[in-house]
């Protein structure tokens, strides 16, 4: 596995669904240090600044902003960066400069598309539609739109978790989502209900409780 994927790993993690893609430092550091506990406190600051440096990230105020073309990777389940890689990441190379260096050293490719353009002119004053082309790429998921979605009755037991854990916990019943929501940033496709089962074990609650509010709902 590249150090390039690590970082568009961890990355995900804090990044995927926010629009615009920043967010504060401090809530970084909580993150990695205390809510998936990769890294301690300094470390986590260390990483920050190592990917700042590196260019992957920009640090403006107390707010981290992802750089322009920087793709973001779903992290595996079970996955966790090394601690080594991420003190000493490798530059990023912006994807402009990867096509400006392909585009001047190809020089053997013709130009075709020049001369093609030039005989679809219109002719002593003529004008001559082109055929529209639908293409599938633009819709991909219109061959499935009409086949059945399968129904996660897990589903039902979110309110039921939530305010089991926020009662359980003493935490508000907005952090608790704002946690399991963190969860699947980290872990990827993970349903919520499945993220608030992680977030219970976490607060040390009575799983078997838990369990049963899940089993509830999916009958």
């Amino acid at each position: 596995m590249s150090e390039q994927t690590d970082i568009s790993r961890i990355l995900f993690t804090i990044f995927d669904g926010l629009e615009p893609q920043e967010i504060n430092k401090a809530d970084v550091v909580r993150l990695w240090s205390l809510e998936m506990q990769w890294f301690s406190p300094e470390e986590s600051q260390s990483v920050v600044e190592a990917l700042t440096d590196a260019g992957w990230i920009s640090l403006k105020g107390e707010a981290l902003h992802l750089v322009e073309g920087v793709k973001l990777e779903i992290p595996s389940l079970g996955w966790r960066p090394m601690t080594r890689r991420m003190l000493s990441p490798p530059p990023y190379k912006t994807p402009a400069k990867e096509e400006s260096k392909d585009s001047t050293s190809d020089f053997s490719q013709p130009k075709v598309s020049t001369r093609e353009e030039k005989n679809n002119e219109p002719k002593n004053g003529q004008n001559f539609s082109r055929p529209k082309v639908a293409r599938s790429s633009e819709n991909p998921h219109s061959e499935s739109s009409n086949s059945p979605i399968p129904i996660d009755r897990a589903e039902g037991s979110i309110p039921t978790l939530i305010e089991l854990i926020a009662s359980q916990s003493g935490l508000e019943n907005n952090e608790v989502v704002r946690r399991a929501q963190r969860k699947r940033r980290a872990l990827g496709p993970v349903t919520l209900w499945m993220a608030l089962a992680l977030v219970a074990r976490e607060q040390g609650l009575d799983m078997q409780r838990v369990s049963s509010a899940i089993d509830k709902a999916a009958e």
